[in-house]
Formats: structure tokens, C-alpha cells, sequence
């Protein structure tokens, strides 16, 4: 097998391994002094260096064993494809591999996977399963009977017949009580595992639905919604859900925002532009300084009304898995966040 055969051989399998990113393709000839020939896919990370500085060095540098491993190894694959669990070397530093080796004329092709960043990645979604289960019990628990205490004191809220003082109080904790509501509603939506169904689909449907249901939530409260939305648009590839969501999340947020000042409206708009389509949503509040806008969207950083900082990280989320982004954009007063949607 020629070296350019080789070359070609892990280009190939690199295709394959692509997303995966603790494992890797290298390979190395079997001359008197082997040296590696191409890598491809996670080499960075799995050796910390790139494939292009990796190509040329001694494949000595890459096991604890030296120059006697890599001809034991190639030894080992000629009889057939084999599996071994190996320390190599990441900058002089040794790491638990596992490598998947077959041989050919002239070289060695190895599959080398990173067995620590494997279970890094083990115990993360360990650890989101676990998240999972407690925003479930938090659900059952906490967020139920939350709504029976929201209906109560919008119900008494309503009504009429209490006195001014009695009034103010019940206002302040239904404030309260929604402030609750829309942090629960956050660490649910954080905890959920990531899932996406695109479809073609109308956007403004769901972007309608969503600012609906929030503004009915905020209906007699002083903050009022409009709309400027396109009648019908044309079909673009979404997850009605989690478009849904993300103009929940934003609307609620907005709404906190202008209840801090004392009420106003918070506008919601749709605009089309280079084949994409891009979500706004404007609100009357406090101007963020910008230092608190370019952390707004990182997890656990809560500014002012916004929350637990979670909801605005979801509404990033849902941007990346429709291919865009949302940043906060310049505004006169106020705050306005922009949600760009890929065509």
C-alpha cells in the first residue's frame, strides 16, 4: 500500500468520525523508523496539536513505548484487526487510549480514542439525566401547586371587593408568584434534553401563538403587546415547539422588564431578510449595560428581571438548532434581543 493509499485510508475514515470528538485516525509507515504519514478527525484534542504539525513526526513521540510500541502495534494489526487498550502521549504526557488497529503493505491505520475525554463525556450526560429527573420532581412538586396559588390571587386580583391595601398586597404577591413561575418555567426548559424536529412550516403561527398566550398571562398588569407580524410567510424549516418556546421565554422576560418600570408595551416583530428570518423583541425597561448584554446569554448569569439567567441561554439554544443566533442588537431605549432563524 503507497503512502498516497495511506493518506487517502484515513481521509476516509475521517469522513466517518467527523463529529466525534475524543477519537481520532492516524497513520504511520512501518519503516526502520516509523513515522506518521496523515491524521485526521479529533487530533487536537486527542494528541494537542493539530494533524497538519502531527504529520512527520516519529511515531515514537505518540507511545510510552517509544519506536518498539508502534512496530509491536503494527505487528499485532498484521494478523488481522485488532483492539488494544494503550497509555500514549499528549504533549509528553501519557493518556488512557483505545485503539483500533488494521494493517495493510507499507503502514498501520489506527482509530485512537480518547478513553478519559469518553467518560467526560459519560458523566455529563450523567449529570444532565440527573437535572432531568429533578426538574421533573420540581414539576410535580413545586410548579403545580404554584398554579393553583396563581389562579387564587388572580382570582382575588380581580374581583373587586378588596380593600386598597389588601389590593397592593395581593399584587405584590402575585408578582411574586409569577417571578417563581417564570424560573421554574426556565430550569425546566434548561433540564430538557436537547431535540429538535424541523419541518417547513409558517413561522408566524407559532411566533402568534406564543405572544398570545403570554400576553392573556399579563392581561389588567400594565404591560400591553404589539405586534408587527407578517400575514402569511413562506414556508422555512422549524420546530414549531421550540420556536414557540424561545417567543415565550422572550416575551415573559420582556414583560418582567417593563413591570419594573411600571408597565408599557413590548413590541414583537418578524422581519425576512437574505432568505433567513429574524425575531424581535423590544421591551421598555432598563437599558442592560453592554458588559451584562454579552453574558446574557451564557447560563446562571441573571440580570435584573430576566430571571435565573437560564432563559435567555435556552432562547441561544433553540437560535443554534435552527442554524442561527440571538444577540442583543442597539436600541434607542429599552432593550431589543434579536433571534435570527437559517433559511
Amino acid at each position: 500500500m503507497s503512502s498516497k493509499a495511506l493518506v487517502q485510508l484515513c481521509e476516509d475514515l475521517g469522513r466517518f468520525i467527523a463529529a466525534a470528538h475524543d477519537t481520532c485516525a492516524i497513520v504511520w509507515n512501518t519503516g526502520p523508523s516509523p513515522s506518521v504519514v496523515a491524521g485526521c478527525g479529533a487530533v487536537e484534542r486527542v494528541f494537542g496539536t493539530s494533524a497538519r504539525a502531527i504529520v512527520g513526526l516519529p511515531a515514537a513521540t505518540l507511545f510510552t513505548g517509544g519506536e518498539r510500541a508502534a512496530r509491536d502495534l503494527a505487528q499485532a494489526a498484521a494478523n488481522g484487526p485488532v483492539e488494544e487498550h494503550r497509555t500514549l502521549l499528549r504533549g509528553g504526557q501519557p493518556f488512557p487510549a483505545q485503539l483500533l488497529l488494521s494493517s495493510g503493505p507499507g503502514g498501520v491505520v489506527a482509530l485512537v480514542r480518547d478513553v478519559a475525554a469518553s467518560q467526560e463525556v459519560v458523566n455529563a450526560a450523567l449529570r444532565a439525566e440527573d437535572l432531568g429527573r429533578f426538574a421533573s420532581l420540581v414539576a410535580h412538586e413545586v410548579r403545580n401547586p404554584l398554579s393553583a396559588v396563581k389562579i387564587a390571587l388572580q382570582t382575588l386580583e380581580r374581583h373587586g371587593t378588596l380593600a386598597p391595601n389588601d389590593l397592593r398586597r395581593t399584587s405584590i404577591a402575585l408578582r411574586e408568584v409569577l417571578n417563581i413561575e417564570l424560573l421554574l418555567n426556565e430550569v425546566l426548559e434548561f433540564a430538557r434534553p436537547p431535540s429538535v424536529t424541523l419541518i417547513p412550516g409558517d413561522p408566524t403561527a407559532p411566533v402568534r401563538d406564543a405572544v398570545e398566550g403570554v400576553e392573556a398571562e399579563w392581561q389588567g398588569r400594565g404591560v400591553a403587546f404589539r405586534r408587527n407580524l407578517p400575514e402569511r410567510m413562506p414556508p422555512f424549516a422549524i420546530d414549531p415547539v421550540r420556536v414557540r418556546t424561545a417567543v415565550k421565554i422572550l416575551c415573559r422576560q420582556a414583560a418582567m422588564a417593563a413591570h419594573e418600570v411600571g408597565g408599557g408595551t413590548v413590541e414583537v416583530s418578524i422581519e425576512v431578510q437574505d432568505g433567513n428570518w429574524e425575531l424581535k423583541v423590544a421591551d421598555p425597561g432598563r437599558q442592560l449595560p453592554w458588559e451584562q448584554r454579552e453574558k446574557a446569554f451564557v447560563p446562571f448569569t441573571p440580570s435584573g428581571a430576566r430571571g435565573t439567567g437560564l432563559g435567555l441561554a435556552v432562547v441561544a439554544r433553540i437560535a443554534r438548532e435552527h442554524r442561527g443566533d440571538a444577540k442583543f442588537v442597539d436600541a434607542p431605549q429599552g432593550n431589543v434581543i434579536s433571534v435570527t432563524f437559517a433559511a
